[in-house]
């Protein structure tokens, strides 16, 4: 796919409408503000759609919620920030506005509203008649799986276009598309795979200052970097400042071209990222050691006064993809509960919160992972609600289903074979990298490492080949000294690993027996 072939952006409904309220702005050199969700898509959409309507002359700030003191919505810091800044247009990005009170707040101040989203969400925009940009409930643009900093890429191209300006620096800037489209776990097909592909492609020689030094600081070999690279090393280090402390710091991240800051910003990552893993794994510990005293349930729900909301998620992930089952934890602070949800196929959080929305505060997601506010008056009630409608499932035990592509030897794996499998690249949803199994293999000089001992790296061996491997979330299987010693009929797929400016095979472990 090129960039001949990306969607007309004007496919959206109100995308013409957009683009006319953006000339306006500039005609009359008013203040917009981009305020966007504290993740690593919003964020990245937002620096995204700053960098390029700056470049335009457009009068640009932005504004990201602290998700531990403000959370969800338009609250009264984001009110009084908007009204310092004589802010006349507000346009959000990989978040919408699901309440008429804040949408009613906004105009009473003189503030008009574009909403850009990618979230299944409620019809209080169309009611209140909020010039909305949204692939899942647009009714002719085709691609409905947009990330949320995609959906930004689509408005910048229409903006420029209908500004006569060439869209080369859009491609430019697409690693940082990118990083968000990774993330947010988007089906890797048509214009995602475009932006992934071509965004991989820029990073090896990236303009954004501030990517050069997180790379180098992780010790990634720019020439190879992948979806998992970014995924599982660059994308947890922004999200934990959006968890811990402010995720703004992010977006100044992005477009900053002071060395001096950008190493400060840097250290501030690095110091929340060391914060989050340690709350993190109090949280998880103490969930792990509950469910030890039940018998083998079929999803958990679970709730703390003590717990760090900004940590849940990722706690609810850990949770829900070791057991495979739904999993629900709520933080309770201030008269308010927080939720993450985390499901499995077969069953739709997002369906089960939108049938009690009545007691939520707020709520927003997708079929699989969800959230919600609740004030504490109706959480024993929506508690009881989830608790009956997850039981009700009634769902028989479910293995995890691996599928293999191919029984491959691990001793005919070499460069040349590797870079043909690597022609199916970029992987992630719906172009999952290609899992190939092997017999009679053997772990050697295996060590754990990561939070309570969660992965393992080593060696495997089969007859005289030896070849690195290293496996995540696998840890717990290896449960004794004596079991490195046995050989494994083995899952697994192939990938490069560079130190310094040299490559080497790897194989990354998906499971054993």
């Amino acid at each position: 796919m090129s960039e001949n072939d990306l969607l007309d952006p004007f496919l959206f409904e109100n995308m013409e409408k957009v683009v006319e309220r953006i000339k306006v702005a500039k005609l009359k050199k008013e203040k917009i503000v981009i305020y966007g969700d504290y993740d690593v898509d919003g964020i990245s959409g937002v620096a995204y759609l700053v960098i390029m309507l700056r470049k335009l002359g457009l009068n640009i700030d932005y504004y990201i919620p602290n998700r531990v003191h403000e959370g969800f919505g338009i609250n009264r810091s984001t009110l009084n920030f908007l009204k310092r800044r004589d802010t006349k247009l507000f346009i959000t990005v990989d978040i919408s506005i699901n309440s008429r009170e804040e949408i009613m707040l906004l105009k009473k101040n003189g503030i008009d509203i574009i909403v850009t989203d990618h979230h299944r969400q409620t019809t209080i925009c169309d009611e209140m008649e909020i010039l909305t940009i949204n692939p899942k409930i647009s009714k002719s643009y085709p691609n409905k799986y947009l990330s949320g900093a995609g959906v930004a890429f689509k408005v910048a191209c229409a903006i420029y276009e209908r500004f006569g300006m060439s869209k080369k620096i859009l491609y430019e800037y697409l690693d940082i598309v990118m990083i968000g489209t990774v993330a947010d776990v988007v089906p890797m097909v048509n214009e995602n795979r475009f932006i992934i592909k071509k965004g991989l492609n820029n990073i090896k020689k990236t303009k954004i200052k501030g990517l050069k030094y997180i790379i180098n600081y992780l010790k990634i070999n720019p020439k190879n970097i992948t979806t998992s690279d970014i995924g599982f090393l660059i994308a947890p280090i922004f999200n934990a400042l959006g968890r811990i402390d402010n995720s703004k710091i992010v977006v100044n991240f992005f477009i900053q071209e002071d060395d001096f800051k950008l190493i400060s910003i840097i250290e501030e990552m690095k110091k929340a990222n060391k914060i989050r893993r340690y709350l993190e794994n109090e949280i998880y510990n103490e969930i792990e050691e509950k469910i030890q005293r039940l018998n083998r349930p079929k999803y958990i729900f679970m709730k703390s006064r003590s717990w760090h909301s900004g940590v849940v998620g990722v706690v609810c992930s850990r949770i829900s993809i070791k057991y495979n089952i739904p999993v629900i934890l709520v933080s309770i602070k201030n008269g308010y509960g927080k939720a993450s949800c985390r499901s499995i196929e077969g069953i739709n959080i997002f369906d089960m919160l939108k049938e009690i929305s009545t007691k939520l505060e707020r709520f927003g997601g997708h079929d699989l992972a969800a959230g919600f506010l609740v004030s504490e008056k109706y959480l024993f009630e929506v508690e009881r609600y989830l608790r009956q409608r997850l039981v009700r499932k009634n769902r028989e035990d479910v293995e995890k289903i691996l599928n293999v592509d191919s029984w491959l030897n691990i001793k005919s794996i070499n460069k040349k074979k590797l870079c043909d499998i690597n022609r199916l690249a970029p992987f992630g949803l719906d172009n999952p990298e290609p899992n190939f199994i092997d017999t009679e293999v053997e772990f050697i000089g295996i060590s754990k490492f990561g939070i309570n001992n969660r992965h393992f790296k080593g060696f495997a061996k089969k007859n005289d080949r030896v070849i690195s491997v290293i496996g995540y979330n696998l840890g717990h299987k290896l449960k004794a000294k004596s079991e490195n010693e046995r050989k494994y009929r083995v899952i697994y797929t192939p990938i490069f690993k560079s130190v310094h400016s040299d490559l080497y095979i790897e194989l990354r472990i998906k499971d054993f027996i």
